[in-house]
């Protein structure tokens, strides 16, 4: 069994930023907000764009590979229960973090999505890119520290970049 655990901060940070994520899009909605547009005005042309299809695409692919990083960190942990290994498949080729780059485009398309109006969930892009490349680069360190034979062409976050 591992003696792993989570600071509580970081459990009530993570509860207290899904909360006010999901209230915060609700609030600039239409009919929640004096700002918003009217739902009587909604015209489903100005929804349905190219930009908003490859958003909407950017946003299932991310979450399908973010998915797909959990599993394979499960499916190590269930392999050696007692201790930590080097996670390979899908993006783990590229990036030491794939479900932190994941959690960026998806924040990233609900940004292109709902637009630079939508003052919420721009400050929450912001917030959630710098949060996950900051944790991506100490965990990044953290597998160089411990693993000799820890990929070197891997980056922490970002395929190719960082």
């Amino acid at each position: 069994k591992s003696n792993s655990s989570m600071n509580i901060l970081h459990y009530i940070v993570g509860y207290a930023h899904y909360f006010c994520t999901g209230t915060g899009i609700l609030c600039q909605s239409p009919e929640f907000s004096s700002s918003s547009e009217s739902v009587e005005n909604f015209d489903l042309e100005k929804v349905v764009t190219v930009k908003n299809c490859v958003a909407s695409f950017v946003f299932l692919w991310s979450m399908w590979h973010q998915l797909r990083a959990h599993k394979i960190f499960a499916e190590l942990k269930v392999k050696n229960p007692n201790k930590h290994g080097i996670p390979h498949g899908d993006l783990f080729e590229l990036v030491s973090c794939p479900h932190y780059f994941c959690e960026v485009l998806i924040y990233t398309s609900l940004s292109v999505i709902l637009g630079l109006s939508h003052s919420h969930i721009l400050a929450v892009w912001l917030w959630v890119v710098v949060n996950q490349t900051v944790a991506a680069f100490m965990s990044h360190s953290w597998y160089n520290k411990h693993f000799q034979d820890y990929p070197k062409e891997r980056r922490a976050i970002y395929p190719y970049l960082l």
